[in-house]
Order: structure tokens, then C-alpha cells, then sequence
């Protein structure tokens, strides 16, 4: 289909509400060709004409409120190749945001700005592509494929169908494909191999992932020792306690920062310090709401004074870890320090 170029509506000509809303789609959505490119393709605008169809390459103003069919009756030539809609000759204004061939809205009437589909298992619902033959240099930006944009910042909904599946679906698939599953985890297809055929899945985010990693400042968060915490003094054998992770404190427990582990902190590194043991023993960390646990993080004979391990701990929902002492006879200190957290 080669490029069609319909009369344009004149904005002055227009109500106020219309007008407002042609001046925002040509500056976010379409440019200077955006008041007649919307009505055409997606949408009619609020005005007089309730004509159902939009015929191509027929000169006409399209103003309804109801949604607009376009229908093609040879109006403009076929060529071979992909066809082309042609939304206009005009020059972008210069402040729109993103100027384009075809662009679409959403507004009380029509929830969605732009809508593709297919039922061809090869298809694709939407094909969005940067054709700029020549990578970037350093100093260039790169050629972008797809942007997103929101008020709220630029954001990504997967829309789940009925017959979502949990875990990656099967049949054939090609490296970058990106997945969310039934259960909401983000997949992403990679190489099996570097240069080789065939993909692997890498989970991105889920429920049950502890998310991205954030190194901070070490942090003392507890020392059994110190009086200033409410609950101090030795660990006895075959006992536990909840530490929290969530502020840290001086050396000698005066609290430093609130939530240098925040709310919303899944997991959290840590170092466990054991001192002045009375005698061989065990420590195991777990999250703070662990009825018990089976491992062992540091484990020591008579004599040691002191000795450290660090751990890759769970989190409780209010970031709290519980400390348990094992059932040889030595009680003891300990200190809990933070170097990062998983959210």
C-alpha cells in the first residue's frame, strides 16, 4: 500500500476538549500529523461525523467518538514489500516526544492506545524495530527497537491468558525471548552455549527469587554483649533469639540509620561473629520466623576465643534472622554484622 495522505482536520476549527487532546497526542504520541493520524488509524475524535468506515486514500474528516474501521478498496496502488500506511506529510512539531508514521491513544471511551494480535503460532502480536544499519559509536546513542512510556515511569504489564502454563513453555525458541509464566516468574532465553544452537531459560524475578543484590556500608546490626539492646548476654546451649537486621548501630549498640536494610528485603549477607565461648559449640542462622534448621554455620572446640563465618541468610517479613545455639555444652556471644541485602 503505498502512502495515503487524507485531508487534515484544522485544530482551530475544533471544540476546546478536542483541540487539548489533539495538542497532547501530537506532542507525546504522533507530531504535527496527529490529529488526523489518530482519528484514522486507531480512533475517531469527539466531533460531528458518525460515519462508521474510514476508506483509504478517500478525503475525509473523521470525527466520531465511536471506534473507526478502516477498509481498503484499491484506493492506493499495491507494490510489492511491506505495505505502508501513511499518516501525512507534515513535519513533527518540535517538541513532540515521539513523532512516528502511526500512533495510537487511549482515553475514557478506548482503553487502549494501540492493540496488535495474531492466532499464527510464527506470528507476532506487534513487530516493533530500529532498521539503522550502523551500530552506535561511543558517542552516539544506540538504536532503540521499543520505548515505553508512563507518567509514572516506564513500565511493562504481561497479560496473562487462560491457558498460561508455570515454568517455561515448550516448543521451539530463539534467544531474547523474554516469559512470565502463570506463576508471575520472569524468564529469558539465552544461548545454550556461546555461538551454539538452541536456548537455555534464566529466571529473572519470582516469587521465590531473592531479587537484585545491594551492597552497603557494613553494618553492625546486633551484639549480644552490648546492654543497649533489649535482649542481650550469652546464647545458651540448645536456645535461639531473633536478631533484626533492619537498623544499624554503633559499637556500642546506639542506633546509627533506620531501615538500612528496607521493608520489602527478601534475603541479606552476613557475618556472625562467635566470642568468649565457655566451651565447643555450634551457631546455625535462619529466617526469623525458622522453627529450626539442620545446618551449621560456625562450629568450634574448648579453647577457641573467637571465630567468624558469613552467610547468605533469609529474611522474615519484618527482616529478621533467629540465631540457634546447638546442644553441645558451650554457651556464647555473638555479633551480627550486614553487607548487603536482596530486594
Amino acid at each position: 500500500m503505498t502512502n495515503v495522505h487524507p485531508d487534515r482536520v484544522v485544530d482551530d476549527a475544533l471544540p476546546d476538549e478536542t483541540r487539548t487532546r489533539r495538542t497532547w497526542l501530537r506532542n507525546v504520541a504522533l507530531g504535527a500529523a496527529g490529529a488526523t493520524a489518530g482519528a484514522m488509524v486507531l480512533g475517531k475524535d469527539a466531533a460531528a461525523d458518525d460515519g462508521a468506515n474510514l476508506v483509504l486514500g478517500a478525503a475525509a474528516d473523521n470525527n466520531s467518538e465511536t471506534p473507526t474501521t478502516l477498509v481498503f478498496e484499491g484506493a492506493a496502488e499495491l507494490t510489492e514489500g511491506p505495505s505502508v500506511l501513511g499518516v501525512g506529510d507534515a513535519v513533527p512539531a518540535a517538541d513532540a516526544l515521539f513523532p512516528g508514521n502511526v500512533g495510537g491513544y487511549g482515553n475514557d471511551l478506548v482503553a487502549n492506545g494501540l492493540h496488535g494480535s495474531t492466532t499464527n503460532s510464527l506470528g507476532y502480536g506487534a513487530v516493533v524495530a530500529n532498521l539503522t544499519p550502523d551500530a552506535a559509536t561511543g558517542t552516539e546513542p544506540a538504536p532503540k527497537g521499543l520505548a515505553v512510556a508512563s507518567m509514572h515511569g516506564s513500565q511493562i504489564q504481561f497479560v496473562q491468558l487462560p491457558d498460561a502454563v508455570a515454568g517455561p513453555t515448550t516448543g521451539t525458541h530463539v534467544p531474547g525471548e523474554l516469559y512470565a509464566d502463570l506463576d508471575g516468574t520472569l524468564w529469558f532465553a539465552v544461548p545454550a552455549t556461546p555461538g551454539g544452537t538452541g536456548v537455555r531459560w534464566v529466571k529473572l524475578a519470582g516469587t521465590t527469587s531473592a531479587g537484585a543484590y545491594h551492597a552497603i556500608t557494613p553494618s553492625r546490626a546486633y551484639d549480644s554483649r552490648k546492654t543497649a539492646y533489649t535482649v542481650n548476654g550469652p546464647l545458651a546451649p540448645n536456645s535461639n533469639r531473633v536478631v533484626s537486621l533492619a537498623d544499624s548501630h554503633t559499637t556500642e549498640g546506639a542506633l546509627i540509620t533506620a531501615n538500612v536494610v528496607p521493608v520489602g528485603a527478601t534475603a541479606a549477607e552476613v557475618n556472625v561473629t562467635v566470642s568468649s565461648p565457655t566451651n565447643k559449640n555450634f551457631l546455625a542462622v535462619a529466617a526469623g520466623d525458622a522453627a529450626s534448621t539442620p545446618t551449621s554455620l560456625l562450629n568450634w572446640d574448648l579453647g577457641v576465643t573467637q571465630i567468624a563465618n558469613s552467610i547468605t541468610v533469609p529474611l522474615d517479613a519484618t527482616r529478621q534472622i533467629k540465631v540457634f545455639c546447638g546442644d553441645q555444652a558451650g554457651s556464647t556471644d555473638f555479633i551480627v554484622d550486614v553487607f548487603g541485602f536482596y530486594l
